[in-house]
């Protein structure tokens, strides 16, 4: 009789232990809420995600442009720089050297040409160097020819620059600033020159400037 009673009670505790057992599982609402707040939270971390994504490449983008356009007015300053002037006037081209600004426009933008006899900065060999902007798929690209001086070789051209907005040589003269010169009309070079390239930013055009003054020889 016992037994059976305990038996019983146990049956009763069971059953009030399942019958008040929390039920589980979600309601519709409760996962269309938190579908909701899911969305919404990777459609954040998605929009950030894209926007740094986008912010790099610019960065990289742009940051190289900026670089190679320093490097190229560096470089050109200072060929400038030993720049050399020897017979400006001399008839035969065999026995002269030469400076020489040019000024032209390509698409209306600025596309000077700068020609000039100097010893180069890698060897310090006497070269004869021309920069000069040409147009490449509809926008311009700044190029640069060399070759040695003296002995008759072949020249070399490099792309410096491409995807340009301008590129302008000035010099100063009488208190002005000007795009043409030619060492064969003064005998002389130039006591500055202003150094210009211009390239788009994102939709802001940016002007890089820098100034060379000929040290090397004056006239030989």
């Amino acid at each position: 009789m016992k037994n059976v009673n305990k038996e019983k009670l146990k049956i009763c505790n069971l059953k009030f232990v399942i019958c008040n057992f929390p039920k589980a599982g979600f309601t519709l609402i409760e996962i269309l809420i938190s579908l909701t707040l899911l969305t919404v939270v990777l459609g954040a971390v998605y929009s950030s995600f894209f926007s740094v994504q986008r912010a790099l490449e610019r960065f990289d983008t742009v940051s190289l442009k900026y670089h190679e356009a320093r490097t190229a007015l560096d470089i050109m300053r200072r060929e400038i720089e030993s720049s050399l002037l020897k017979n400006p006037k001399a008839v035969n081209t065999k026995y002269k050297t030469i400076f020489e600004i040019k000024d032209r426009d390509i698409f209306s933008k600025n596309a000077s040409v700068l020609n000039l006899t100097a010893f180069s900065f890698k060897g310090n060999n006497l070269k004869t160097i021309s920069y000069f902007a040409r147009e490449q798929n509809g926008s311009l690209e700044l190029v640069k020819t060399e070759a040695p001086s003296i002995i008759l070789s072949k020249e070399h051209t490099i792309q410096v620059i491409e995807t340009i907005e301008g590129f302008t040589v000035e010099t100063l003269f009488n208190n002005t600033w000007v795009r043409t010169w030619n060492t064969a009309n003064t005998g002389k070079l130039p006591d500055i020159v202003r150094l210009i390239i211009e390239f788009d930013d994102n939709g802001k055009k940016v002007k890089l400037i820098e100034y060379a003054r000929p040290k090397v020889g004056r006239k030989l």
